[in-house]
């Protein structure tokens, strides 16, 4: 679900926010370059820290994306996370981050370190899942680690059925990275989409997740099936906003309307 926590922060930025709060959308629907340029207008123009430090996150999660300097995005998610000065929200998902890195570093220690940061101080809901699976796996492959650590083991074990199973796919060891053949024409699909359609159309979808990253995740978790999956949610669309639940104001003032995979895909995965 890239983007949504930025979307929350961003909501909370002082002034109009307005680079912040496009660049978050932009973030959202995988735009990365965009988004990334309007996090480093978001940084120039900043008149207050915490603005300047929500660009920061802004610019390093859309490089991240973009798949070029992970070092220089890790480092830069590392010195936000330890910046005594930086807003307790944009610590923590910056810590997300940088424990999401070291993983893919196979760096445990600073793993470790970040994740618990961001489980024990995270607002949203979303970062709470998300860094409290990723540290349940860690240290369910690190037995002397867990021994040390029983209390925060039990707080794991205590709220892990609360977790939706989209978070279990994408926080298990190795989901999100490799993801299998089968997944290719639907990653395909988005990718001309995001590249070739959406910067000349815009944003139209209603619905949070948006439909393209709403087909990325179904593709990643379920291959091919991701295809049936989407073209379920094309004929849920209308009803979903017509319905008007879940609403979900973005930082712009836009309504978008939840639907997340993990409501319609929990039959087809158990939780480990």
């Amino acid at each position: 679900m890239p983007g949504i926590f930025f979307l929350a922060l961003a909501g909370s930025a002082s002034g109009d926010g307005t680079s912040l709060a496009l660049g978050g959308e932009l973030l959202a629907e995988g735009q990365w370059a965009a988004a990334r340029a309007e996090g480093l207008r978001a940084l120039a123009e900043a008149e207050h820290p915490a603005d300047a430090a929500r660009a920061r996150l802004l610019a390093a999660r859309a490089s991240r994306g973009l798949g070029g300097d992970d070092a220089g995005a890790r480092a830069e998610f590392e010195a936000l996370w330890r910046d005594d000065a930086a807003p307790p929200d944009i610590r923590s998902a910056a810590a997300w981050e940088a424990g999401r890195a070291a993983l893919d570093a196979r760096d445990r220690d600073e793993a470790f370190s970040a994740l618990q940061f961001a489980f024990l101080n995270a607002r949203e809901p979303p970062l709470f899942w998300r860094s409290g699976c990723s540290l349940y796996f860690l240290l369910k492959r690190d037995k002397p680690r867990r021994r040390a650590e029983p209390a925060l083991w039990q707080a794991l074990l205590s709220c892990r059925d609360a977790w939706p199973s989209a978070v279990w796919l994408e926080c298990r060891p190795g989901g999100r990275r490799g993801a299998s053949w089968a997944s290719l024409p639907g990653r395909g699909i988005v990718t001309f989409y995001r590249t070739a359609i959406g910067p000349a159309i815009g944003s139209r979808c209603d619905l949070e997740p948006s439909c393209s990253e709403y087909f990325l995740q179904a593709s990643r978790a379920h291959g091919l099936l991701g295809i049936p999956i989407m073209a379920d949610r094309f004929v849920r669309e209308p009803s979903v906003v017509s319905a008007k639940e879940k609403p979900v104001v973005m930082p712009s003032g836009r309504i978008r309307y939840a639907d997340p995979l993990s409501d319609h895909d929990v039959w087809m995965e158990g939780k480990p």
